[in-house]
């Protein structure tokens, strides 16, 4: 398979301008099976296979964002093999693919989650060895790339010398970072220098993992928080499952906000790509941190809704529409008290 790289008619320019949204790791293939009936270990289970789609963080969070009308790159590695030809050709219909050159014959990634009959998770494996074989050179050869960003997502499929790297580099340049934790294992991959992260995204479990200790109360939540600043992350925010979404900066704010659960839910994979690329939107559009993670949970909401990693009928009409739906026309009726964001009762 002979990758061609994309610039989306960018003819007269070598890299994406400025206001280009770049994202960088994960491309893979997902897989999705739904189980009939109550799962049960140690038995063979009646299931159900769903059509296989294209996934990856890095990937689905620049897809939601190419249907959000944002530009976007994606920097990725696939390999030589029928899977990476279809993510590659797939996903240029939404945003600029840079295939990394990899070495070898390694597969391109596959991701396979186990679904119960409410379309939430049961368990998931990740054959993403592939990612394994990027070096850090690889990043350096694109630093023109990131440079000219407006922002970089960064997930964390790469090794912790690439991560590393990433994360040293965007803060040379003052380039925004958001990090995506992916999952409890790939959190650990995450340096104790955390200078030059502008975001951290992840959820309980992650940071449990990465900070090695059990978070049981609220009170260990915002410490923990607390713990992400000290090492150099400038916003966390702490998803906390199905329930609410915990948000906190280096000058001492902080809020909480809770997620509605009125829309009916299909399938969860990808609720928290789809997340992320709300925030994104929400943050290059300037609007503060409590709107820009109210902007996340309504594209969650639209994700959840389809039985689809990234949703087909994602549009900043739809985003717009969900967040007036679960907010009200003017988002700034949540009032703070005592350090907490809390929604004003109707009235």
């Amino acid at each position: 398979m002979k990758l061609k790289l994309n610039r989306n008619n960018e003819l007269n320019e070598p890299w994406p301008t400025r206001q280009q949204i770049l994202c960088i790791g994960g491309a893979n293939l997902d897989r999705k099976i739904m189980i009939k009936g109550t799962f049960q270990l140690h038995t063979s289970n009646p299931s159900s296979t769903r059509k296989q789609s294209c996934g990856g963080v890095a990937r689905n969070v620049a897809e939601n964002l190419g249907r959000l009308s944002q530009q976007v790159s994606l920097l990725t590695a696939v390999g030589d093999d029928a899977e990476g030809e279809f993510i590659v050709e797939q996903s240029r219909l939404y945003m600029n693919v840079i295939p990394l050159q990899v070495k070898g014959e390694p597969s391109t990634g596959v991701y396979t989650a186990l679904l119960n009959e409410c379309g939430e998770l049961i368990v998931a494996t990740a054959e993403m060895e592939i990612y394994d074989q990027i070096r850090p050179s690889a990043i350096l050869e694109n630093i023109p790339l990131i440079t000219s960003s407006q922002l970089v997502l960064l997930d964390t499929n790469f090794s912790m010398n690439v991560i590393a790297s990433t994360i040293r580099l965007c803060q040379e340049h003052r380039i925004p970072l958001i990090v995506s934790s992916v999952s409890a294992f790939k959190m650990r991959k995450l340096p104790r220098n955390l200078n030059g992260v502008g975001w951290l995204v992840c959820k309980q479990m992650e940071a449990e993992s990465y900070l090695g200790i059990q978070l049981t109360d609220d009170q260990q939540l915002l410490d923990a928080t607390r713990i992400f600043h000290q090492l150099g992350v400038q916003n966390v925010i702490l998803i906390r499952g199905t329930d609410s979404v915990l948000f906190t900066s280096q000058d001492g704010a902080y809020g909480q906000i809770s997620i509605q659960h009125d829309q009916e839910v299909i399938d969860v994979t990808g609720a928290d790509d789809a997340f992320i690329a709300g925030m994104i939107y929400g943050i290059i559009q300037g609007y503060p941190m409590e709107q820009v993670c109210q902007f996340g949970i309504s594209c969650v909401a639209l994700t959840i809704q389809t039985d689809r990693t990234v949703s087909e009928t994602i549009s900043l009409n739809k985003l717009h529409s969900m967040f007036k739906e679960l907010y009200g026309t003017h988002p700034q009726n949540f009032v703070f008290f005592k350090g907490v964001y809390f929604k004003e009762k109707d009235t």
